[in-house]
Parts: structure tokens; sequence; C-alpha cells
């Protein structure tokens, strides 16, 4: 019964358009499935606090890179959130609410939080899903788009430098659109399909 209401809820969340779909809502209900003692709406609360702190350092009138400095040094230098280095694939790195606890977990889970928190203060970041690793994107008004590995607590990229996490993590050839971005559906499925890896292991 458990399993059976909580992939309604998430059925009803992915049902939306794109830029409806709540892609922390649906992060953690994908955790409340291994989990029912999850519980959402206060995992949602935490999140909106972040943004809040967040938004309090901000002037005014601060662009999407002051925002997205901002947001860096919030999440990296001030809490500490840090990719997962000692017990990599644990399954508690691939749920939104234990990445939240701990502070640590895999490119893709702690790419929708730095997704979800650019949202809550005013900048538009898109997931990339590289094969074999997860990184986020900034295209900003004027000028080319900005890579950022989140995993690597924050560090920009360049096209070089994620041609050569593919062929690092996967040796496959490198095609251009691995650098699309990647819709909040994908990012699902690919967070369900890492733990259905795990619990095949």
């Amino acid at each position: 019964m458990h399993r059976e209401a909580v992939c309604e809820a998430l059925h009803a969340t992915m049902a939306r358009a794109e830029t409806q779909i709540d892609l922390a809502k649906a992060s953690l209900l994908v955790s409340q499935l291994d989990n029912e003692e999850v519980d959402v709406e206060a995992y949602l609360r935490d999140l909106e606090r972040h943004a809040e702190e967040i938004r309090a350092k901000l002037p005014q009138a601060a662009d999407a890179a002051a925002r997205l400095a901002a947001l860096n040094k919030y999440l990296f230098q001030e809490n500490g959130y840090h990719g997962s280095r000692n017990d990599y694939y644990h399954r508690s790195n691939s749920y939104l609410n234990e990445v939240l606890d701990d502070r640590e977990g895999l490119p893709i889970t702690l790419s929708v939080l730095y997704m979800e928190l650019a949202q809550r203060i005013g900048v538009d970041v898109k997931g990339v899903g590289l094969p074999g690793h997860f990184i986020v994107k900034f295209t900003p008004a004027e000028g080319p788009a900005q890579l950022i590995d989140v995993y690597e607590g924050g560090k920009p990229l360049s096209t070089g430098d994620a041609k050569a996490r593919v062929n690092e993590f996967t040796g496959l050839p490198w095609k251009d659109s691995y650098l699309e971005a990647v819709s909040k559906q994908e990012i699902v499925v690919r967070m369900i399909h890492n733990l259905m890896g795990l619990a095949r292991e």
C-alpha cells in the first residue's frame, strides 16, 4: 500500500508540464519509496529555508553571477556539502533527504539540490546527464553556457573537461549532444536506475 501510494504521488508530480514539475518533491518521493518515514513536506521546507538563508545575504540588485557565487559559498564553504568519497555507492547518497541530512551525495543528487536552490534564488540552472557523470549548466543572457561540476564543489568545467570526464568514466566517443540539458523526468528516471543498479548488485 505504501509503495502504491508513493508511486501514485510520483506519477501525479511527473505528469505535469516540464516547467511545472517540482523536481525536489519528485526526488524526495523516490527516497520515500524505500523509507516510508521520509517526511517530504518537512524536507521541502528545509530546502526553502536554505534558499531563504541565501537570499538574505544577496543585495537586491544581484545579477545571476553573484547569485551563483552566493549559492556556491553557502553550499560548499559555509555548509560543507560535498561529493561522497568513502562510500560512493551507498544507497543513502541517492536519497535527497539523506543528502540534506548528511551534506554529501552523488553527482546527480547534489546537482538536484543545486538546481532547486538556484531556481529559488532566481537562477535557471539545468541538468546535464553526461555518460557516467552528472553536471549542471547555466546559460547567461549573453555569452556561452557555463558548465558546473557540483560534485567537485561547484567547479567550472570547459567542454574539454567534460570530454575528459566522459572518456575517464566510460571510454565512449564524444558527442556534442551529451551537453544538452535533460528533462526533469529524465533526471528522476536516472536516479531510479541508479538505485535499481545498486539493488541488483
